[in-house]
């Protein structure tokens, strides 16, 4: 019992700071676009890798700390988190259609300012 409570709890904290270091990498990624769309769609994904960090945090509680307090609250960080993920990856869907538009769009402006 010991060693998987162990492992559980490991695995939970590298997914917590994995999570926290693809936020950043998408937010990076987000702010250095020129796009809107494609901003728009590193924005999704970025708050994706948020609802990841707040869902493990609110296992890891509830795991770490068997109280009725940590349960309520570790409940809401998994609740609010799995609504996170959910929300933005329909976001991320959206955006993702609508990159070849921008894209072609942008040919097009870059033509017409050639000429």
């Amino acid at each position: 019992m010991e060693m998987s409570y162990q492992i559980a709890v490991s695995f939970l904290v590298t997914v917590l700071f994995l999570s926290l270091f693809m936020f950043i990498v998408y937010k990076i990624r987000m702010i250095r676009n020129d796009r809107d769309v494609r901003k728009a769609y590193y924005n999704s994904i970025s708050r994706i890798w948020l609802g990841v960090l707040i869902l493990s945090f609110g296992l890891n509680t509830i795991i770490q700390f068997p109280t009725a307090v940590s349960y309520i609250i570790g409940a809401l960080f998994v609740i609010f988190g799995a609504y996170n993920i959910w929300h933005f990856n329909a976001a991320r869907k959206y955006f993702k259609g609508n990159i070849p538009i921008e894209d072609e769009a942008w040919a097009d402006f870059n033509r017409k300012a050639k000429k």
